[in-house]
């Protein structure tokens, strides 16, 4: 499989618009921790004022604090696991189709043990029945990239962007993306 530039183009703008409306719908969310996360800073320097003035003592401060903490780790986790998570998949994407645009140059120029790296890192099986018909079975990611029907819909959905004369958003490839495909490729 190998891609031309105005496919690779096209399912490339596809996802990454699908991958913006995916971390838009994650934007209250990070809004919502963002706000729990101020509100946790307030209540610990609360409680250092409290410790301050006499009104708690070390050991309850300790617990509370150690709450506090526990609780902001945990958003922190949270917040940066959203943009590591889409930051990745798109970097990893990225590589797959930069990787697929240029597959038969790369095979046709590499050794035998290179050819084979290339057959392990996009193959799962290759099947060849009696009548020396082939079928094969991408890796992850390749397997969804190689969906039937994705290269075409994302040259439609390049067109209708383009017609529309704006960047619009994706209605096709919404279970690519969604799926372990390429979400996951971190």
């Amino acid at each position: 499989m190998q891609l031309d530039p105005e496919t690779t183009q096209a399912v490339s703008a596809m996802i990454h618009a699908r991958f913006d409306e995916m971390m838009a719908e994650g934007a209250a969310e990070l809004a919502d921790l963002a706000s729990r996360r101020t509100q946790l800073e307030g209540e610990q320097q609360k409680l250092l004022q409290a410790h301050y003035a006499g009104a708690i003592p070390l050991d309850l401060l300790k617990k509370e604090q150690d709450r506090i903490t526990a609780s902001l780790e945990t958003i922190e986790h949270r917040i940066t696991a959203h943009h590591g998570h889409y930051a990745d998949a798109r970097a990893n994407l990225d590589d797959s189709l930069k990787l697929l645009s240029n597959a038969a140059d790369l095979y046709e120029h590499a050794d035998d043990a290179n050819r084979r790296l290339c057959n392990q890192a996009l193959f799962r099986a290759i099947y060849i029945d009696e009548d020396n018909d082939v079928r094969v079975g991408y890796r992850n990611p390749y397997d969804g990239l190689s969906l039937s029907g994705l290269h075409a819909d994302a040259l439609s959905w390049a067109a209708e962007a383009k017609k529309m004369g704006q960047a619009r958003t994706a209605t096709k490839g919404g279970p690519l993306v969604a799926s372990s495909h390429l979400t996951r490729l971190g």
